[in-house]
């Protein structure tokens, strides 16, 4: 464990104050907001020294935290980190749950505004999130993302970021008795006929189709690559198994797709907005379809079962 007083070089020769911590094998910088200016005249450098102090004092502190941890008191610059941060780095390791992590993190950052310190996190604001999101989405699929609020937060406990997890006094978002629903082929057909004119709906609306005809979930389909086609199927890598997995492609679906010869195989298949706004587009377009049935992307792969 160390904690050094750093400086940057700046523009016109000002100089920043950092500090440099490294400890259980994680480095960590804090900028102080402290700057030395350029100069030899006894103002500036009287100045300067009161800084050099200041900083010194502020990386003794540091260091005397790190080591009352110790003693399960939790450093102060670990509860001022950014909550969204660490969410976002604990979703990238997530493999195949990776872009339902995403989703989650994308109503973190609108609620939070970007960045939230962990210490702001208590049992008031966790109950102000649940209320975004069942604003927002279902209550199974609020539930489901509150879910990987509270794992985060309990691995953050884990990793001696908090003391304990606020989630902890917080209610579940309880779960609705659904009826699984599906649309039947008439149905499928009357959206068919009626496939919005703006090219942003139009991709929404194709990909929605897709997953009638295939039975892939939202997040595959949001992924999708040209590179995944080959001839008449659609091919996954399954983490878990490490291998892959292929989805024979109905003559419909390769339509809904068109002639992928000359599309750039790193490009994706359906050029889709945020998760917030298809689900606007799909409700929409139901709508003008005379669709009785609330469109969401799981009545598209329930669907794929029953044709």
């Amino acid at each position: 464990m160390s904690v050094k007083l750093r400086k940057k070089n700046l523009a016109g020769g000002k100089k920043s104050l950092y500090l440099d911590t490294f400890i259980n094998g994680q480095r960590h910088y804090d900028f102080l907001k402290l700057y030395l200016l350029k100069g030899n005249d006894a103002k500036t450098k009287a100045a300067n020294n009161e800084k050099l102090i200041l900083a010194e004092t502020i990386r003794a502190n540091r260091e005397s935290e790190i080591q009352f941890a110790d003693h399960d008191i939790i450093p102060s610059f670990k509860r001022n980190a950014d909550f969204v941060e660490y969410f976002q780095k604990l979703g990238e390791s997530k493999g195949r749950s990776a872009l339902i992590w995403k989703s989650v993190l994308n109503h973190l950052n609108e609620f939070s505004g970007g960045t939230v310190q962990f210490k702001n996190i208590n049992e008031l604001w966790l109950e102000r999130f649940q209320k975004y999101l069942l604003k927002r989405i279902t209550p199974n699929t609020a539930s489901g993302h509150f879910g990987k609020v509270r794992l985060a937060l309990k691995l953050a406990v884990r990793d001696r970021i908090i003391s304990r997890n606020p989630c902890d006094k917080v209610d579940n978002i309880k779960l609705e008795d659904t009826e699984r629903q599906f649309l039947t082929f008439e149905e499928i057909k009357q959206l068919s006929v009626t496939i919005p004119e703006k090219e942003t709906s139009q991709q929404v609306a194709k990909m929605f189709l897709f997953s009638c005809f295939t039975g892939l979930s939202f997040q595959n389909l949001q992924s999708l690559k040209y590179e995944q086609i080959e001839n008449e199927n659609v091919k996954f890598f399954r983490t878990k198994t490490s291998t892959w997995q292929y989805v024979p492609l109905s003559k419909t679906a390769l339509a809904l797709i068109g002639n992928t010869v000359n599309c750039p195989p790193g490009a994706k298949v359906f050029k889709t907005p945020k998760d917030r706004q298809c689900r606007y587009i799909l409700e929409k377009w139901g709508k003008q379809a005379k669709i009785k049935k609330h469109l969401h992307w799981h009545i598209g792969r329930h669907s794929f079962a029953t044709l």
